[in-house]
């Protein structure tokens, strides 16, 4: 089995914003995570966007919300522009109340809002201000930008698209979800062909051509989140959490979760732990 690295995506501690703009020919690298929430504004143009077990279209003026340690891609041939804003767990404990956390975060709970035309020059607005902030100024107002942007997410979250565009690949999310909930027991491709009563060949051809990743690929990298997150929030054996995550030998799962990460399972523990 081979697997694409999985880009732990390294911004500041607290918190990162970027803006930029690609033609139709770009491609998102790598199917990837970071541990760090993300705020993914899209300025201009259209493409797809696959979080987890769903593949989804955003338009001018949708908004993607990604939680810490979720695999997610953007893909699709048509040029586009749009800011990421990052910010960490940490950041939010900084400078926010609990049940101001609680309140402010809300929208989180969907991956996908669309922004009003009338409410999306307010959200611009602060997202250039954000980009003012130097995140290292002890006076900084990134806070105060952020629970606004937030809080103007929580008043769109039932705000109708703008503007139509095509579901994308739509045969492929029960097999996306079907992967996500049995992913620690699936051994061959055969498995989940015949889950679906397609071929093999017919299930790989699809397959890759709505999310850019082979079947294995994908597969591995929804174990390697999975044991990222045990990693984090368990106090499970390094081999209790290979066997959780659906590998049958600590050593397999060393091997595959350093090719695709770059550290083993104990460094990567261990570099959270000094990061909280």
């Amino acid at each position: 089995m081979t697997t694409t690295p999985a880009d732990l995506y390294c911004s500041h501690p607290l918190f990162g914003i970027e803006y930029e703009k690609h033609d139709a020919d770009y491609r998102m690298p790598n199917y990837h995570y970071h541990n760090s929430y993300e705020l993914y504004f899209l300025e201009e143009g259209y493409h797809h966007f696959m979080v987890d077990d769903g593949i989804f279209d955003i338009a001018m003026h949708d908004v993607a919300l990604v939680k810490p340690n979720m695999f997610h891609q953007s893909h699709g041939n048509h040029s586009c522009a749009r800011t990421c804003v990052y910010f960490t767990d940490r950041f939010l404990r900084l400078h926010y109340t609990e049940h101001s956390i609680q309140v402010l975060m809300d929208c989180f709970e969907k991956k996908l809002i669309s922004v009003s035309k009338e409410a999306f020059p307010k959200l611009k607005r602060l997202l250039l201000l954000l980009e003012k902030e130097n995140v290292n100024n002890p006076g900084n107002r990134i806070f105060v930008y952020l629970a606004d942007i937030l809080s103007l997410l929580n008043d769109q979250q039932r705000s109708p698209r703008a503007e139509q565009v095509p579901l994308a690949y739509t045969n492929i999310a029960p097999i996306l979800a079907y992967i996500n909930q049995h992913y620690n027991k699936i051994n061959t491709i055969e498995e989940i062909a015949g889950q679906f009563y397609i071929s093999k060949y017919y299930l790989c051809r699809i397959f890759k051509e709505a999310t850019g990743l082979t079947l294995i690929q994908y597969l591995n990298n929804i174990k390697l989140q999975h044991a990222c997150n045990l990693l984090v929030n368990s106090k499970f054996s390094i081999l209790e959490i290979g066997m959780a995550c659906g590998y049958n030998s600590s050593m397999y799962f060393c091997k595959m979760f350093k090719q695709a990460l770059t550290v083993t399972p104990s460094e990567f523990r261990k570099n959270a732990k000094d990061k909280g």
